[in-house]
């Protein structure tokens, strides 16, 4: 993995020589942590400043496959692995939050924290959860029609970003589609800089910085 200097994107240097390469999603956690869901050892572990991990097993078996992750205010991280969507609380307890979704992959909070956007790789819709206030997970809808989709982020504004196949979709926070961003082949997605304004996407062997007028939150 790469460091792209104000963007949320690990580096070779802090993830160099830490069991469990290679890394998947990344997170920022507070306090400076620097999350990823890692595969090679599975588990979700803090990189930066210090090393340890949070995760490594769920209803008493390893964590198959972590993915991506999204982390709350509180602390709190959400991640997909093949047992579903689950939750590490605060206090370091893990549960699963939702199950049942084809192929997940990227998912965000939205600005308020009150929904949680999940990415069904496989299905046909960009999926939406209300999140309760000690992390739980219900009303499970279909908030906007989305193929192929993968990394997700949002502005400050609530707007929702989804890279799927056809480019970066633009989602406004009432699941109605603003426009595609034409990036081909993207797959993971975060705002960046020193003002928040740009717009990371990564792809398997491209990387672009896209200045932007909305702001991430």
């Amino acid at each position: 993995m790469t460091r792209w200097v104000a963007a949320l994107v690990l580096t070779t240097a802090v993830g160099a020589g830490f069991p469990g390469a290679p890394k998947l999603g990344t997170s920022e956690g507070g306090s400076g942590r620097l999350i990823a869901a890692q595969t090679g050892n599975p588990q979700i572990a803090v990189l930066s400043p210090t090393r340890d991990v949070l995760a490594d097993a769920f209803d008493g078996q390893p964590l198959p496959r972590p993915h991506s992750l999204t982390v709350d205010r509180r602390a709190g991280i959400y991640f997909s692995d093949p047992h579903g969507v689950l939750y590490i609380r605060p206090d370091g307890d893990v549960t699963r939050v939702a199950v049942d979704i084809e192929s997940l992959a990227g998912m965000v909070l939205s600005p308020d924290e009150k929904t949680l956007y999940v990415a069904n790789g496989a299905g046909e819709s960009l999926l939406a959860f209300d999140v309760g206030a000690d992390g739980s997970l219900s009303g499970r809808r279909d908030f906007a029609r989305m193929t192929n989709a993968a990394g997700l982020t949002v502005d400050s504004a609530g707007r929702v970003y989804v890279a799927a196949g056809g480019g970066v979709e633009v989602i406004s926070p009432e699941g109605h589609p603003l426009g595609t961003i034409p990036i081909d082949g993207a797959h993971a997605l975060a705002f960046g800089g020193r003002d928040r304004r740009s717009l990371f996407a990564i792809g398997r062997n491209a990387a672009w910085k896209i200045a932007m007028q909305s702001q991430g939150k």
